[in-house]
């Protein structure tokens, strides 16, 4: 992180970050269960984002830099790392991650009220979809009951799986 991103940070959105993250426990790294760790880790981010929405904004584009910061990606990174990731695919995994967390909560309050989670218009969605042509939108007419899917920690999961699974070829490459 530069002086540059830094400098776009106020000290207080740098404190609360950082405050925010020592409710993490990053635990030290098993290379024969790494794979649950790093998906342990996720949930704990989300959690941690989910009670501090407010947070979001200061972190979207960097890595907090922050002593609690420093001591979780270090704990990431050896977890990634006795997973058999090089440390090129280690370093993009743990900015990956910061990423999925992030564009996730975003996703899941769609209010600015971190309270209040916008509108469920899944039912809206599904009879859109449903009323399309069949012949011009035949998968998304056959799917159509599947927006109606709102449950956001199946979601989230499969989103970490898909992430891990993906990490897991690459230190498979190595």
């Amino acid at each position: 992180m530069g002086p540059e991103v830094i400098a776009k940070m106020t000290t207080a959105q740098m404190m609360a970050l950082d405050q925010a993250l020592a409710e993490l426990n990053v635990p030290e790294p098993d290379p024969g269960r790494w794979a649950g760790q790093l998906a342990e880790v996720a949930r704990q981010m989300r959690a941690v984002i989910g009670r501090h929405r407010d947070i979001v904004p200061s972190s979207i584009g960097i890595l907090p830099g922050g002593s609690r910061a420093l001591r979780c990606h270090e704990r990431v990174l050896a977890i990634m790392r006795a997973g058999g990731l090089p440390d090129s695919r280690a370093v993009a995994g743990l900015y990956l991650l910061w990423v999925i967390v992030n564009g996730f909560s975003l996703e899941e309050t769609r209010t600015g009220d971190p309270e209040r989670p916008g509108p469920d218009l899944s039912s809206e969605v599904t009879r859109y979809f449903a009323s399309l042509p069949g012949d011009r939108f035949p998968n998304l007419v056959a799917v159509a009951d599947e927006f109606a899917n709102t449950d956001w920690d199946e979601r989230y999961d499969l989103l970490i799986t898909i992430f891990i699974d993906g990490l897991t070829a690459q230190a498979r490459l190595s």
